[in-house]
């Protein structure tokens, strides 16, 4: 158990991962430097939440931005950890060979790839609560 102030010690969650909305952009700088823009708005469920008070709209948009910003900061970390086994769960290398060939066909991707900029932005939206809604 963490400290009081930490968000994740009293909150339990559950995403629909079946309606979540995906938007993936591959930029591609003049001077050749890759930049990833991936936002996800994430619908989730308050299962169980220590402090309650879910039907005040404050609290739910608090908790929202809070849940947002937890889940940003994870992303960038999983990301940091894919980049750094060489794994391209994203499919950046066929956005590259589909949209920039002549750019893809000069470069070492797996020298390259560590190299790539990631911008995750996680979006949560609390649409329930409670394990039945």
């Amino acid at each position: 158990m963490g400290p009081a102030s930490d968000l994740q010690n009293f909150i339990t969650y559950q995403a629909h991962i079946q309606n979540i909305k995906r938007q993936l952009i591959v930029k591609v700088g003049r001077d050749g430097q890759i930049d990833v823009y991936l936002n996800l708005k994430l619908p989730v469920d308050v299962v169980e939440y220590a402090r309650d008070h879910l039907q005040d709209k404050d609290n739910v948009m608090r908790l929202n931005r809070q849940l947002s910003e937890i889940m940003t900061q994870d992303a960038e970390e999983i990301i940091r950890t894919l980049q750094k086994r060489g794994c391209d769960a994203f499919g950046i290398g066929r956005q590259l060979i589909a949209h920039h060939p002549t750019m893809w066909k000069s470069l070492e991707w797996n020298k390259e790839y560590p190299n790539v900029r990631f911008h995750p932005q996680i979006t949560v939206n609390i649409v329930g609560n409670g394990i039945l809604n």
